[in-house]
């Protein structure tokens, strides 16, 4: 099996900080909370499906992909002032403040395209206190974590080449505008989906017959639920 690893700091800072963890091992509360079918007894008698969001495995894979990177402390954030965020950690975090938050000078990304209308100008900067290394051909994707419940941390992308390099640094945020509290220690602030590098070559297939796509769509919509899932879906792992 393909491994990635997380390296701490330090064993002051792996003393605090949660570790990283399966994205499976977090299944956000909106999900746990969404009924898997509506109102079957209205639907099901007209050949209707009444399946919800619950049961697409798609949306599920996604969500589960990978690794969660976790808050390393509860972390106050004040984005009330238009002009900058301020924030604290706890008391007992002050000696680690300076290298675990900052923030980039604005002119590093002076043209990127932020909604300034939902998110602050600052783009906030935080220290996850573990690096990430991949075996030999594989890079990893950072990026905000998929279909968590709410927050006001955005996480920028990015595609690193953990083989090559492992991972250091903050993780670059975009925190909403006007948003005042505690981000609690162990939110998720972003998702890891490792992954083998390979080159790839795009082709437009128009001698592609419709009718083989038409034949696998009327396939999972043969049944009821878990079309998808009951025939074409593969369990993914990630441990």
């Amino acid at each position: 099996m393909n491994k990635i690893k997380f390296y701490p700091f330090s064993e002051k800072t792996q003393a605090f900080a949660p570790e990283p963890i399966p994205s499976s091992r977090l299944v956000p509360k909106w999900y746990r909370d969404q009924p898997g079918s509506i109102d079957d007894a209205k639907f099901l008698p007209m050949g209707n499906v009444s399946s919800t969001v619950k049961r697409c495995m798609p949306v599920f894979d996604y969500m589960t992909a990978g690794y969660l990177i976790l808050s390393p402390c509860d972390i106050y954030i004040d984005a009330t002032n238009p002009e900058k965020i301020e924030w604290s950690v706890p008391i007992t975090l002050k000696q680690f403040a300076g290298d675990m938050i900052s923030k980039h000078d604005v002119l590093q990304y002076s043209h990127y395209p932020i909604d300034k209308e939902l998110y602050h100008k600052d783009l906030f900067r935080i220290m996850p206190f573990y690096s990430v290394g991949t075996e030999d051909g594989y890079s990893c994707i950072f990026m905000n974590p998929v279909h968590k419940d709410a927050s006001p941390f955005y996480a920028m992308g990015a595609f690193v080449d953990t083989d090559k390099f492992i991972s250091d640094g903050h993780l670059s945020f975009l925190v909403r505008k006007n948003f005042k509290g505690v981000i609690k220690q162990g939110t998720p602030l972003a998702q890891i989906f490792p992954f083998k590098r390979e080159d790839w070559e795009m082709e437009i297939d128009k001698d592609y017959s419709p009718a083989l796509i038409q034949q696998q769509r009327v396939d999972v919509r043969s049944t009821f639920q878990n079309g998808y899932k009951l025939k074409h879906w593969v369990k993914k792992t990630f441990k």
